[in-house]
C-alpha cells in the first residue's frame, strides 16, 4: 500500500476519533448543564414556570412534583424517556442553539416534541399502587396511594368508585394522553386536586360520557 495512502488513511481515522471524542465530550458537558433549571430557562424564557417550579408552597403540577423530589426538574420530563427521543431532544436543541447564535431564534408557541405517556411512566409506573399493609379490621378495600394516583385515593376495587379515572378498568382502552388532564404548567386547578381542572377535564369526560 503506497505511503501517501497510508498517511491518509492515518490522518482520516484520527479526525474521525478526533470529532466522535469531541461529540462525547460536548454530550457530557451538555448532560451536567441540563440538569440545572437555570440553564434551560436562559434560553426558553420560562421565568414564571421556573419561580412556580421551585416556590415553597406549589402553585401548579410541576411544583408539586419538585417540593416531593427537588432532583426533579425541567429535563426529568423533557429529556426524554428513551434513546430515540433522547437523541431527538437534543437534535432540537443543537438546531436552536445555532439559531440562537445567529440571531434568528424565536421562542415556540407550542411543544415540538410533545410529551408521551412513557415520559410520565418514568415515575408513575403503577399508576395506582395497592398498599400492601393488611387491611383494619371492619376496613374496606385496600387503599390506593394518592401521590400516585395524582388525585384522591380510590378504592383498589374498580367497582367501588365511580368517580376515580384510574380504577375504572374500561378506561385503560381510552386513548387519553396523560398531560390532558394532568397539564403540568397550568394554574386553573384545585391545588387539594392536584391541579387537575375541573373545566377542562370534564370536556374530555363528554367526549365519552356526554350525559354529564
Amino acid at each position: 500500500m503506497p505511503r501517501t495512502l497510508v498517511r491518509r488513511l492515518a490522518l482520516g481515522a484520527a479526525g474521525v476519533a478526533g470529532a466522535v471524542a469531541v461529540t462525547a465530550a460536548f454530550l457530557v458537558a451538555l448532560h451536567a448543564k441540563e440538569q440545572d433549571n437555570r440553564f434551560c430557562v436562559a434560553c426558553h424564557l420560562h421565568e414564571a414556570k421556573f419561580e412556580r417550579l421551585v416556590t415553597a408552597v406549589p402553585a401548579d403540577l410541576a411544583g408539586v412534583h419538585h417540593r416531593k423530589d427537588g432532583q426533579v426538574g425541567c429535563i426529568t420530563c423533557h429529556g426524554g424517556a428513551d434513546l430515540g427521543m433522547r437523541l431527538r431532544v437534543w437534535a432540537v436543541a443543537g438546531f436552536d442553539t445555532v439559531k440562537f447564535l445567529a440571531g434568528t431564534y424565536e421562542e415556540p408557541d407550542h411543544m415540538r416534541l410533545p410529551l408521551r405517556d412513557v415520559e410520565c411512566r418514568q415515575c408513575h409506573t403503577p399508576i395506582l399502587k395497592v398498599s400492601s399493609a393488611p387491611p383494619l379490621p371492619g376496613a374496606g378495600p385496600a387503599a390506593v396511594d394518592p401521590a400516585l394516583a395524582g388525585q384522591d385515593a380510590p378504592p383498589a376495587d374498580a367497582t367501588a368508585s365511580a368517580t376515580s379515572f384510574h380504577a375504572i378498568s374500561e378506561h385503560n382502552a381510552t386513548n387519553v394522553a396523560c398531560v390532558a388532564c394532568h397539564t403540568t404548567h397550568t394554574t386553573d386547578g384545585d391545588p387539594a386536586g392536584r391541579f387537575i381542572g375541573r373545566e377542562r377535564v370534564g370536556r374530555i369526560c363528554r367526549e365519552c360520557h356526554p350525559h354529564l
